[in-house]
């Protein structure tokens, strides 16, 4: 029995020695995954950082985007109401051109018409008065 004990005793040395090797070997492993699932961690960190830096540089852009998008709408409807008044305003110039060329016209004409009645009205005046040296008694009428 003594070396059965021997036997026994070597044996749950050995399985000792076994179950510290493996427990050595699966500390070791774990050992290993946390450090691997520590790095992961950090590299995940930092990828949840540059993805919220690019959100907010995103979301910024839409914005910016979406500021300049209204201001270019904004821009082409002032361009087509002064497009419009442009139109407008070239419209009343030629009127006014029109006007302008009718009442020169107009103008020459009556001063045509001055001058014809200028002289007319100096014929009338010759006529009169040669018709007044003529008659001998228009001083006596014109004292009256």
């Amino acid at each position: 029995m003594v070396a059965s004990n021997v036997g026994l005793g070597e044996m749950a040395n050995r399985l000792a020695t076994g179950f510290s090797l493996f427990l050595s070997f699966m500390i070791d492993k774990l050992h290993h995954y946390i450090r691997e699932l520590r790095l992961l961690r950090k590299t995940m960190e930092a990828a949840k950082k540059q993805n919220r830096g690019f959100e907010d540089s995103k979301n910024g852009s839409a914005d910016e985007l979406k500021a300049v998008g209204e201001e270019i709408s904004t821009l082409k409807t002032k361009i087509k109401k002064l497009e419009s008044e442009c139109e407008t305003k070239d419209k009343e110039v030629k009127a006014a051109e029109s006007n302008s060329l009718a009442f020169k016209n107009q103008s020459a004409g009556f001063l045509l018409e001055y001058d014809h009645l200028l002289e007319e009205n100096q014929n009338l005046r010759n006529q009169l008065q040669s018709i007044d040296q003529s008659l001998p008694h228009s001083d006596g009428k014109k004292n009256m």
